[in-house]
């Protein structure tokens, strides 16, 4: 009888841990997630501004007092949503200046041989970002859009492209802006 007990207890409570574990999985990342991850960091998030499915990827953007940083967010073996091995994609710094019209940062990722634009989007009449991800080659940035916010985000195979070359154009695809040289609006 007592080893009839003790299978069931273990038969149950092994269904309960599976049904618990199964839960977690199902479970989309918050807010709340993002906080926790960055809780110990000697600057943690203050603000999340986003957290989206993108490309088969959860990704979110979010903000301490220096910087706005972009993540991919995986969950461990227990659901338990943490940020990708790789950490931050890329990040840049916080608050802008005063007549700033984008911030942006771009990084690489070796081990994939993959490269991140980023930036925060400031100038209200930039609707189109392009970057050039190989010699002559100019594509276009994802803008993101979130409580007010608007962010880009370019990831490129391949080594970062040097000089960074960002341009920003208005809806008349007037050019206002570029990382390698100085734009006179008209």
């Amino acid at each position: 009888m007592k080893k009839i007990l003790l299978s069931f207890v273990f038969v149950l409570t092994a269904i309960i841990c599976s049904l618990f574990i199964t839960y977690k999985h199902l479970q989309q990342p918050t807010e709340k997630d993002v906080l926790n991850i960055t809780k110990n960091w000697s600057k943690s998030a203050e603000d999340v501004y986003l957290i989206k499915e993108i490309d088969e990827q959860w990704l979110t953007i979010f903000r301490n007092s220096q910087s706005i940083m972009v993540a991919v967010l995986k969950q461990n073996w227990l659901g338990t949503w943490k940020l990708s091995e790789e950490g931050t994609l890329s990040s840049t710094y916080y608050p802008p200046l005063e007549d700033d019209q984008i911030t942006w940062s771009a990084s690489g990722k070796s081990k994939e041989n993959v490269s991140y634009y980023f930036g925060v989007i400031i100038d209200p009449e930039i609707v189109k970002i392009t970057v050039e991800t190989q010699k002559g080659i100019f594509e276009n940035a994802n803008i993101i859009k979130s409580d007010g916010q608007r962010f880009f985000l370019k990831k490129a195979h391949g080594p970062i492209y040097l000089p960074v070359n960002i341009s920003c154009y208005s809806k008349s695809e007037e050019l206002i802006y570029s990382s390698k040289f100085p734009v006179h609006k008209k």
